[in-house]
Order: structure tokens, then C-alpha cells, then sequence
């Protein structure tokens, strides 16, 4: 059975994949690294996830304009760290465009040198496996060097927002 031949969909604005993508709640996280040269950096991010088990691997995805891209490139590692649900402070500053985030956040150094905020649910060190691009993000596979797993509720972003966890179980 032949089809007949698909018509152009209209152009998606970046505002309708917005829109789209906020109906999918999403845990809130922040990337960190230590440019060689010293100076760190970090962004908050939505667009993670877990990729293998066999190796252990995650995918992060950043703007190709972020500042914390270039010092992660040249690092070669980086802290992904999941937000508790009291975090959104710490969520809001590193989406910011703030010089020195790190000034008044409590952190210490991971393994291989990220920094590694504290108070989170849970935070991993990851060394650069894989960089692609994708559209205006650049893809980051990273190698899970190590995990710090604390508990807690997380931080959630759904439809342009902060939200929480309900507590009560829904019946399968």
C-alpha cells in the first residue's frame, strides 16, 4: 500500500517546543566543573538522563553558549548533582549569569577536582566519554566515575515552575 506524499508540517517555534516540553515534569539538576586554568563554573540544567548501566554513563545536554561548556570541554570531568526539593535558590543561581556562584554555596572538591555542592539528593563525577552536537546543544556523555547518594525529596520543574512530589501513593 503506498502513501501519499507527506506535506511539510509549519515551522515549530522554539516557544511551542517550550510549551510542549513543560507538560514533562523533569528533576531540576546542576553541572559543575573546574576550568584547568581554576576558575569554576556551573549551570542548572533539565535535559539529563540516565543512559547505561553497562558502562555507567549519563547524557547531559548544554547550550552551545553556556560558559560552563568550555571549561567542562577542557576539564574533560564534571559534578551532576540532583536538587532537593529546598534547593530552588541553588537552582535559580546557576541559571543565572552571576560571576563567582560558588561564593556563598557550600561545596568541596570531588575526586578528579569539580566542585561538589552540598545538601543535594544525590550528585555523581563524571569524566567527558562522548561530545556531539545536537541543534543550539551540545551533547555531553559522561563516564560515572563515582556516586554520592544523600536521599531527600527532589526538586521538580513542571509547565515553568517549581514543584514538589505529592506524597500519597496512586493505586496501580
Amino acid at each position: 500500500m503506498s502513501h501519499p506524499p507527506a506535506t511539510p508540517a509549519p515551522a515549530l517555534s522554539p516557544g511551542e517546543l517550550r510549551t510542549f516540553a513543560g507538560h514533562f515534569p523533569t528533576g531540576v539538576a546542576v553541572v559543575t566543573t573546574a576550568h584547568p586554568d581554576g576558575p569554576l563554573h556551573g549551570v542548572t540544567i533539565n535535559a539529563v538522563t540516565s543512559l547505561s548501566l553497562t558502562p555507567p554513563l549519563f547524557l547531559i545536554c548544554l547550550d552551545h553558549r553556556s560558559n560552563t561548556l568550555g571549561a567542562l570541554i577542557a576539564s574533560g570531568h564534571f559534578g551532576l548533582h540532583f536538587l532537593a526539593r529546598e534547593q530552588t535558590e541553588i537552582s535559580r543561581l546557576f541559571a543565572s549569569k552571576q560571576d563567582d556562584k560558588f561564593a556563598e554555596i557550600d561545596h568541596r572538591r570531588g575526586h578528579r577536582g569539580s566542585p561538589l555542592i552540598e545538601g543535594v539528593v544525590a550528585a555523581a563525577e563524571c569524566s567527558v566519554s562522548e561530545i556531539c552536537r545536537g541543534g543550539d546543544h551540545t551533547i555531553i556523555i559522561g563516564a560515572v566515575d563515582h556516586v554520592h547518594v544523600f536521599g531527600g525529596e527532589p526538586l521538580l520543574y513542571h509547565r515553568g515552575t517549581y514543584a514538589a512530589l505529592e506524597r500519597e501513593r496512586m493505586v496501580a
